[in-house]
C-alpha cells in the first residue's frame, strides 16, 4: 500500500482482501463469539486523491466495505457496512515531533491523529486504512436495533422463537416472602 512521491498527486485505489480484513480482527471479540461459523472476515477498497503542498502530502478520499461480526445480544452473524472519509496529512518523519514535542505544541496536537511520517520517496497507506477500519467496527454491534437477544434462563436466540421460560428476576433477599399466605 505505498505510493511513490514520483506519482503525487493524484488518484490512487486501494483493494483491501479477505485475508487482509482477516488479520485486522482476529482477536476481536466481535469476531470471535462466531466461531466455527465466522465466514469471510469482510473486504473494503478506498478511493484518495492525494495533493503536495511543499513538504506536506495530504490524502483524502473514502473508504467502503463490509465487515462480519458477531450481534452482541444474540450472538448471530451480521455484516457490518463501512463507509469512513479519509484525511490524512504525510510530512517528512524528520519533521515530525517527538511526543513531547508535540503535547508542548497546541498547533501540532490538533490535528496528530490524523499525521504521518514518510521515508524516502513512498508514503505509506496501510498505517491510515488499517486505523480507519478498526475505528469504523462498532464496539458492540447489534443485527437490528429491536433485537431480544439471548434468553437468560435457557440460552435460545429470542429472535427465532419465544421460548417460554420464566424470565422474572426475584429479589434473593425476598425470596423467603413469597411463600407467606396472608
Amino acid at each position: 500500500m505505498k505510493v511513490p512521491l514520483q506519482k503525487l498527486p493524484g488518484h490512487r485505489s486501494f483493494e483491501l482482501s479477505v485475508e487482509y480484513i482477516d488479520s485486522l480482527t482476529k482477536g476481536l471479540p466481535m469476531r470471535t463469539i462466531l466461531g466455527k461459523e465466522a465466514g469471510e472476515a469482510g473486504q473494503a477498497s478506498a478511493e484518495v486523491d492525494f495533493y503536495v503542498n511543499e513538504e506536506q502530502i495530504i490524502g483524502t478520499g473514502q473508504l467502503d466495505g463490509w465487515v462480519e461480526l458477531g450481534c452482541s445480544r444474540c450472538l448471530s452473524n451480521l455484516r457490518h457496512t463501512l463507509s469512513e472519509s479519509i484525511t490524512a496529512c504525510f510530512i517528512p518523519k524528520a519533521k515530525l515531533p517527538s511526543e513531547e514535542e508535540a503535547e508542548l505544541d497546541d498547533e501540532f496536537t490538533s490535528d496528530s491523529e490524523d499525521t504521518y511520517g514518510y521515508e524516502d520517496d513512498e508514503i505509506d497507506m496501510e498505517p491510515v486504512l488499517r486505523e480507519r477500519i478498526l475505528l469504523a467496527i462498532p464496539y458492540a454491534p447489534l443485527c437490528s436495533e429491536d433485537c431480544l437477544g439471548l434468553c437468560t434462563v435457557c440460552g435460545g436466540n429470542r429472535n427465532n422463537s419465544e421460548c417460554g421460560c420464566d424470565r422474572k428476576v426475584i429479589d434473593p433477599r425476598l425470596a423467603a416472602l413469597r411463600n407467606i399466605k396472608v
